[in-house]
């Protein structure tokens, strides 16, 4: 291996072995620019032993080979270090670049949601030039404890991305006294990525969209019923929702909103969102339209006979 030169101090962390570089099973080393770098050929054996890059021999008169050891006093490239016995392949460890963005923002690399103060929440990652990617929640894994429990993506998304679904132990009925730290590291053939972000569960929640209306004819207006959506949490008296409700009027077409469940009955069309009114979150999405006549017919039967009777 051509060698650089100019001196590198790396300090290496070893951490568990990636599979071609797409899940966290096999061993790599990442470069942290402090210390001399140490490979250690994960198959023991006692014999002459050669190093390859990336399946290649290189040219390795400024390294050391100590044993299983392969000692790089400069680094000129990442990726795949294999020791070999002969022809036959014992092992391989990745060294890789680690990426240091400063200017790159958290809410750009993950952005989370809870769909209520549950005790779960997801997390969208939207690098998919990563090929592995996993995330870790409390000071263990920022700490890069052992006890750190890693979650992986439960879903794959259409851009590209994934989504990740964590667990965490807030009561819903406290207030939090520290925000959630989540711990992301991600991975390339030649790169390793480590951010954290921190958050309160508050900050994310944002509800589901609204399970249905109901509604009830009342003299010249419908009063609109807004049912919560299944994810929220009970009770609503504990957990109150706010409601926007979105109406078209037959005559002009015209949208109009309306925090106020009372809304004119010259509507053709209706739809309806919800927000914690407490936080306030950000609001939910809207439902789908809904044809207002078909509404008052189907949920609001009783009253409409009632009004003709009258």
């Amino acid at each position: 291996m051509t060698v650089v030169p100019w001196l590198i101090m790396l300090l290496c962390v070893i951490l568990p072995r990636v599979n071609g570089l797409t899940s966290f099973h096999e061993l790599y080393m990442v470069d942290k620019g402090d210390s001399l770098v140490t490979l250690t050929c994960p198959t023991a054996f006692s014999g002459p032993m050669t190093w390859k890059y990336e399946g290649e021999t290189e040219d390795l008169d400024k390294t050391q080979v100590q044993g299983r050891n392969l000692i790089l006093n400069e680094v000129d490239w990442y990726g795949e270090y294999s020791c070999w016995d002969g022809d036959k392949k014992l092992g391989s460890i990745y060294l890789l670049e680690e990426l240091k963005d400063p200017e790159e923002q958290d809410d750009y690399l993950i952005s989370c949601r809870a769909k209520s103060y549950g005790c779960t929440f997801n997390c969208s990652w939207t690098h998919s030039e990563f090929t592995a990617v996993r995330l870790g929640l409390g000071h263990d894994c920022t700490d890069s404890q052992e006890s750190c429990t890693w979650v992986y993506p439960t879903t794959s998304l259409q851009d590209g991305g994934l989504e990740f679904e964590l667990t965490h132990s807030l009561s819903p009925y406290t207030e939090e006294a520290a925000p959630l730290v989540v711990t992301v590291e991600a991975i390339t053939r030649q790169e390793y990525l480590r951010k954290t972000k921190r958050f309160y569960l508050h900050d994310i929640v944002q509800p589901d969209s609204p399970a249905g209306m109901k509604c009830q004819v009342m003299d010249q207006r419908l009063k609109v019923k807004v049912e919560p959506p299944a994810t929220w949490n009970c009770p609503p008296s504990y957990f109150p929702l706010e409601h926007q409700i979105g109406y078209i009027f037959k005559d002009n077409g015209k949208e109009e909103h309306s925090m106020n469940p009372l809304i004119p009955r010259g509507v053709s069309k209706l739809r309806a969102r919800s927000r914690d009114p407490l936080v306030p979150s950000p609001w939910s999405q809207w439902t789908p339209w809904k044809n207002a006549d078909g509404l008052a017919l189907s949920l609001c039967t009783s009253q409409l006979l009632l009004l003709k009777e009258l």
